[in-house]
């Protein structure tokens, strides 16, 4: 191959790389402008959702928050990891070999480990010692992954530092920490600001170990985005995206400039050691820049501390209520009406899946007041001792709640649980895109659905789905008959091309999908949207659940927690939820009040004999690893 065609292909292929990485982000910022809320679909040009940003509170509170403790840590991170790095440079001492391999731990060790880890260690410290809520964990969190990036990078910086320089200034009578502040650090620089900037970016981008160790009611931007994304990727979000694109585009032009008067600097320094004083500006800025960081986190943390410790009205308790709870579950509005009336700030925290709110909880869940569990949960969390009795003496709205709702398997007494919502999981078709009706499991099997499947991201149900295919229970734990359901699974994986639990509903509206396994209300929302959606019962029997408030052990503001609960049992307000996420009610005093034909729905509202042939999940006990490992081989493979 001579010259002239190597440097063709070269150019081919670096064209190829560069457009398989720059292709998807130019997309993503014209669908920025995208007037349709559909991303696959193109109406026309808009600004409308840069204005929007502008004007959501959360997301700039989100913004700010993640600004915070993305440059604090940064900072502490690389003030700590610069001095490590130096010294471990310089020095030598026993067990230097065994602490140089454990910077890279934080590095290798996987993100969900960390995060559980501090967040049992945060939970530990705070029985002994009062950590301000807010930004400090965080802060504390993301400063502990960073150090290792900082160190490694500056001391790639200093393997090619010549050592003759500090001799030199040595000989000429200068002090250790002048040869350092005039010589040392202005030559590692460039690698101090990449360390820096790299501290930056992975704090800014973190998404676990936030999840795990932030505080209720504070939220990172990533956080936030993420939260997002589970109702559908909307040119809101795409617009989110592009400003942080510019950002971060901005940032790194910066230190690329910076970075090159820096090593320019550097040259002019070596030639001229010791003849000319050093230029103390930078180290100022830098102090200054860091005393103000520290100073904003004081008076942020202040602030959260003085919130946190206004009184409520009952008198008793602090202020503030934790929620954790479901996403797309309870309306903004209602939580609003609470905190005027009771003069109470409400901290709100969602969850995807009921396995990652009983990991959060197990891990360190006295820091929320009230949770929502669905019933085969509860049950596990009475029996691991992770809930407390609810005193019913404050929550007279229990009245309210139908009889067949109440002393059911997972809490007979009715000591721990207040039922919330009811409902089901149906199959739902886009008859326009697939004119086939459904009346078995087994039809999802049909091939004419190959990767055109969205099914829920929960594995009772998919595995259900199978099991039920094939004449067993949904709770089902004879092994055999579990290996027979995994086979099933197996055979019908080609045609899913989605999981999803948070909004199924995305996918059918915009055509990704034409048939799903679907939350019930899911698909009277995905029916408003596009009436092409038809749904159907199969005649195995369907899928049955009920969510209900919980207060995990330990909870800060339990009487709060109890007079939440009794605000939404409030016929008006349980009726208004109900209105903007259709799921089915079990509070019949705001069925008096909810529309007629919201009640008539029969995809809500099953006839009884379809109700009498579905089931309930339980808690299967040990069966629940066996589970684990049918979900985990059938997302893998």
């Amino acid at each position: 191959m001579n010259r002239k065609s190597s440097g063709k292909f070269l150019s081919l292929y670096s064209f190829f790389i560069y457009s398989v990485i720059y292709i998807p982000i130019v997309i993503l910022i014209v669908f920025s402008f995208n007037d349709s809320k559909i991303n696959a679909m193109w109406q026309g040009f808009t600004f409308k959702w840069y204005l929007q940003l502008l004007s959501d509170r959360d997301i700039v509170s989100a913004m700010t928050n993640s600004l915070v403790v993305a440059f604090a840590s940064s900072l502490i991170s690389t003030v700590i990891g610069t001095l490590a790095a130096v010294g471990m440079y310089k020095y030598k001492f026993r067990g230097k070999t065994v602490l140089d391999g454990l910077l890279y731990v934080p590095i290798i060790i996987p993100e969900i480990v960390m995060g559980i880890a501090l967040l049992m260690f945060f939970s530990q410290i705070k029985t002994l010692v009062s950590i301000p809520s807010g930004a400090l964990t965080l802060i504390l969190a993301h400063t502990t992954f960073s150090v290792s990036y900082v160190v490694i990078v500056v001391k790639a910086k200093l393997e090619g530092f010549d050592p003759s320089l500090e001799e030199a200034a040595m000989d000429l009578g200068a002090r250790p920490f002048e040869i350092f502040c005039r010589i040392t650090l202005p030559i590692i620089a460039p690698g101090i600001l990449a360390g820096s900037l790299l501290a930056f970016t992975l704090s800014m981008d973190d998404v676990i170990v936030s999840f795990f160790v932030s505080e209720p009611g504070f939220t990172t931007l990533p956080l936030k985005i993420f939260s997002m994304v589970k109702f559908g990727v909307s040119p809101e979000i795409n617009a989110l995206s592009t400003v942080m694109l510019v950002i971060t585009l901005s940032i790194a032009l910066m230190s690329e400039k910076l970075r090159f008067k820096s090593d320019k600097e550097v040259k002019i320094k070596e030639k001229i050691i010791l003849k000319e004083k050093i230029n103390l500006k930078n180290i100022k800025k830098i102090a200054a820049l860091i005393f103000s960081v520290l100073l904003m986190a004081g008076v942020f943390a202040g602030c959260s501390k003085s919130e946190s410790g206004a009184q409520s009205n009952n008198g008793s308790e602090e202020a503030v209520l934790n929620v954790f709870n479901w996403s797309e579950y309870l309306p903004e509005e209602v939580i609003q009406k609470f905190e005027e009336k009771y003069n109470i700030k409400v901290n709100y925290t969602t969850y995807a899946s009921n396995e990652e709110m009983l990991a959060k909880i197990m891990a360190g869940g006295s820091q929320f007041d009230i949770a929502v569990s669905t019933d085969y949960m509860v049950d596990v969390m009475i029996k691991q001792n992770l809930v407390q009795e609810i005193n019913m003496d404050n929550i007279p709205n229990y009245k309210n709640i139908g009889d067949e709702f109440k002393s059911l398997t997972f809490d007979p007494e009715n000591k721990y649980t207040v039922p919330y919502m009811w409902g089901n999981v149906v199959v739902a078709v886009n008859s326009k895109m697939v004119d086939t009706e459904i009346n078995s499991y087994a039809d999802l099997w049909d091939s004419k659905f190959e990767n055109s499947m969205v099914v829920l991201d929960d594995q009772r149900a998919v595995i259900g789905m199978a099991l039920k295919k094939l004449g067993y229970s949904f709770n089902e734990t004879d092994p055999a008959r579990l290996e027979e359901a995994k086979n099933e699974l197996m055979k019908v994986k080609n045609n899913i091309k989605i999981f999803d639990s948070d909004s199924p509903k995305t996918s059918l509206i915009n055509g990704e999908a034409s048939v799903g396994l679907v939350w019930g209300a899911e698909a009277v929302l995905a029916q408003k949207e596009n009436p092409d959606i038809k749904v159907y019962f199969p005649k195995e029997g369907l899928y049955l659940w009920q969510d209900n408030f919980i207060i995990p052990k330990g909870a800060p503001h339990k009487t709060n927690a109890e007079l939440f609960i009794n605000f939404l049992l409030e016929p008006e307000i349980s009726a208004e939820i109900s209105e903007s996420f259709p799921y089915a009610n079990p509070n019949v005093e705001a069925h008096k009040l909810m529309d007629a034909e919201t009640l008539a729905n029969k995809v809500i509202y099953p006839d009884a004999e379809v109700v009498q042939k579905g089931e309930h999940l339980q808690d299967l006990g040990e069966t629940t690893r066996l589970y684990d490992q049918i979900w985990t081989e059938m997302k893998s493979n």
